[in-house]
């Protein structure tokens, strides 16, 4: 019997070869984009090949699919890309690296998993209903809260055992991407020096923070939705930086999106919600930018449906539609996000969804019969640090201050901004079971703020860097140009 590392270790590899070959294929080039690519590529291929097994009534045979669609893209892709194999090899080494780390935790350092009731339950669904290939989905289609993804990507593991080295490695790329895509919103300002400053201050006060520490360890998919939604930030501050929709930021977009709203059933809402930034951007001149936009905005909805209609989910039932229409809805939505009738009204989208957000939180607030505590619901957990997150909210807010908005970038305000409507729809799926959460680590809107946190992560980076920067080179201003500069600003010229 083939030992269990290894076992996870062959798993891991096709899904590193497979994902960096399509990364590459649609033309990402950098080894940390593409690692963290590579595993929403093969969150997404095990998503639809089980889909498709499920709604072929050929249950027994979603393992195949999965291995046999990994293998083809693999094939394809080193077919295709031959000429870019430094960057496949970078971006697959990077990956294996990260794997190989993941796996190290479990087998040779024996680190345990964070745990609770929503963890077991994820476990028993990954290996008593989707590794044994069951024919009975009805244990799987009463599930959609705790999403699919992340169980299917654990009963990839060996027979009666979860893949235990996904959990670190998706923490791992995930911090790894927050990081590149800090470094990268720096532009030509930025200073190596200054932004090692910024990484090891952060990375301290992170490792402090209990929340942090077990997240690389802990069994739920809110880490997986975490990486999808940065996914799809990557996605979009590449757009703005490039002012053009590229095949690759498709592809990023796609993966992400199809990874967040299958990880979580909240990510419905906050996958919406990216896509609200996306579309609001203006550089949609050419026929093929519209074309990528409205395909990958396409196959994030299709995922969605043929999620549910493949276990013929309760979710349809409970919201009386059926699975042709929404499929119908979200391709025409899907079309009508990328055609040019809608070009004057883009710039208005993300201020509308704000406000909307806004009003439905104030809504639920002072319909509840206390809107004090509700409101209040979280400060034990982000206030008293009753959630494992000490301090964390204090030095967020506190940074935020310190830093400065309005003397910082545009790309740090954006994600500013995207980072408190994340959270408001954080706020806004919990109303669904009534209030905004309670106390404590197993509350669920605690762990949920998982998913904003690299997007918190990326903003601090980059604030910092552009904090620190500045305060450097005022300093090594020769004294008398200091002195002129607030003399002509003193003086109103």
């Amino acid at each position: 019997m083939i030992h269990p590392a290894i076992h996870e270790a062959l798993i891991l590899g096709l899904i590193g070869v497979s994902g960096v070959s399509t990364g590459v294929l649609f033309g990402v080039r950098q080894a940390i984009p593409l690692a963290a690519t590579a595993l929403g590529v093969g969150v997404s291929l095990r998503d639809l090949s089980a889909f498709a097994a499920w709604s072929t009534s050929t249950a027994n045979l979603a393992f195949d699919y999965w291995l046999w669609s990994s293998a083809v893209v693999s094939m394809v892709g080193a077919i295709v890309i031959r000429e870019y194999w430094r960057e496949f090899f970078s971006g697959l080494t990077l990956f294996g690296a990260a794997a190989v780390a993941a796996l190290a935790t479990k087998y040779v350092f024996d680190i345990g998993e964070r745990h609770h009731s929503d963890s077991a339950h994820t476990v028993a669904l990954a290996l008593i209903a989707i590794q044994s290939e069951t024919t009975d989905l009805s244990v799987i289609a009463n599930s959609p809260k705790r999403g699919i993804a992340y169980p299917l990507l654990l009963a990839l593991g060996p027979s009666g055992r979860i893949l235990g080295g996904l959990t670190p490695l998706i923490m791992i790329l995930t911090v790894l991407l927050a990081g590149w895509l800090a470094w990268s919103l720096a532009g030509s300002e930025r200073s190596p020096r200054v932004f090692t400053i910024s990484v090891v201050a952060l990375g301290a006060f992170s490792l402090s923070v209990p929340m942090f520490r077990a997240s690389f360890f802990y069994l739920n998919g809110h880490t997986l939705m975490a990486l999808g939604l940065l996914l799809m930030v990557v996605a979009w501050m590449t757009l703005r930086q490039s002012g053009e929709f590229s095949a690759a930021s498709a592809l990023i977009l796609g993966t992400g999106g199809v990874v967040g709203v299958t990880a979580r059933a909240e990510g419905i809402v906050l996958v919406s919600i990216l896509v609200a930034f996306v579309v609001s951007e203006g550089q949609w001149g050419g026929v093929a930018a519209r074309a990528r936009l409205g395909g990958a905005l396409a196959v994030i909805g299709a995922s969605v449906t043929w999620w549910f209609g493949s276990l013929s989910s309760p979710v349809l039932d409970r919201f009386g539609v059926s699975v042709w229409w929404l499929m119908g809805l979200t391709l025409v939505g899907a079309a009508l996000a990328s055609v040019s009738w809608i070009d004057p009204l883009r710039r208005w989208i993300t201020p509308i969804a704000g406000v909307v957000l806004i009003a439905l939180l104030l809504r639920e607030v002072f319909s509840s019969g206390k809107p004090i505590g509700m409101a209040l619901a979280q400060w034990p957990n982000l206030g008293l640090g009753a959630g494992g997150w000490a301090t964390a909210a204090h030095m967020f807010i506190g940074s935020m201050v310190l830093i400065g908005l309005t003397k910082r970038s545009i790309h740090f305000r954006q994600l500013l901004f995207a980072s408190a409507l994340v959270i408001g729809g954080i706020l806004f799926t919990k109303t669904f079971d009534g209030g905004f959460g309670g106390a404590g680590f197993y509350d669920s809107v605690n762990r949920m703020w998982l998913h904003v946190m690299p997007l918190v992560m990326t903003a601090s980076l980059l604030g910092y860097s552009e904090l620190l920067g500045d305060i450097i080179r005022q300093a090594q201003q020769p004294r008398y140009a200091r002195r002129r500069e607030t003399d002509l600003v003193i003086s109103g010229q």
